[in-house]
């Protein structure tokens, strides 16, 4: 079974802010539609928990991992990724990476740490780099969704595709779904959002503990 932290940590970030990012890119005239409507409801969230299930399928090896865990966003590039062996925080300044079965932390700048992309950066490569069109209509959990596929312009970027399942009703993303070149499928399906809600100020620190071993790449 394949184990690839970097992949999980710039994935989870990545994906899990393209609803958020989507504002401005160049899309058929029924996708700029949903698109828009997508962008204005994540552009007016405060906080976001929200649940997912992460799973990635090697087509080579034609075997397939799969996490789980929550994201936390908030506002000044604040967020915090958790699953059973991994919990990545920023504060919007620095970047805290644990390893839970290593007991190692690595710290770093957030604006230096290539594998956790910050929200704008985001922006600027879904917003420049992606045509968007609808697929369709479709269900997805039980709910009525729209289908809108990401082509890259450029052709040799790593990934070929990214599909979004958005909710109807809410203009949620319900599913996200990558190819990269090397035919490998990751998916997410994000599950039990919770919107505007308080959340605690310490899910954005770190408590580094005196038995944790330290990386410090500052």
């Amino acid at each position: 079974m394949h184990n690839n932290p970097k992949q999980l940590k710039a994935g989870l970030i990545g994906i899990a802010l393209i609803a958020l990012s989507v504002s401005a890119v160049h899309a058929g005239k029924d996708a700029e539609k949903i698109v828009r409507k997508v962008h204005e409801k994540y552009q007016k969230l405060k906080t976001l928990r929200v649940d997912f299930v992460q799973s990635i399928y090697w087509s080579l090896a034609e075997e397939e991992q799969q996490v789980e865990g929550t994201l936390y966003l908030a506002d000044g590039n604040r967020y915090r990724v958790e699953t059973d062996n991994q919990i990545i925080v920023t504060d919007g300044k620095t970047v805290w990476t644990y390893s839970k079965d290593r007991n190692q932390v690595i710290i770093n700048d957030l604006s230096a740490s290539k594998e956790n992309p910050l929200p704008r950066d985001l922006l600027l490569k879904y917003t420049h780099d992606f045509n968007a069109r609808l697929i369709g209509e479709t269900r997805f959990n039980g709910r009525p969704c729209y289908e809108i596929e990401f082509i890259p312009k450029a052709e040799e970027d790593f990934i070929v595709r990214t599909r979004i399942w958005v909710d109807k009703k809410r203009w949620l993303a319900l599913k996200i779904e990558q190819e990269d070149i090397n035919e490998n499928i990751t998916r997410y399906v994000l599950k039990n959002f919770q919107i505007d809600r308080p959340l605690d100020e310490n899910l954005f620190t770190f408590e580094i503990a005196k038995d944790m071993e330290v990386i410090d790449l500052r």
